[in-house]
């Protein structure tokens, strides 16, 4: 999968690749990776 950098979706990914994230910045993370991921690929 292709590296996002910037924008939304790259701060999602960044928070998810952070084991020190919060739960539930993890799970908003998550949820927008899964959005984009629908709308976009």
């Amino acid at each position: 999968m292709a590296v996002h950098h910037g924008g939304k979706v790259g701060a999602a990914a960044k928070a998810l690749a952070t084991k020190t994230s919060s739960k539930a910045s993890k799970s908003k993370a998550g949820k927008t990776l899964a959005n984009h991921k629908a709308a976009k690929h």
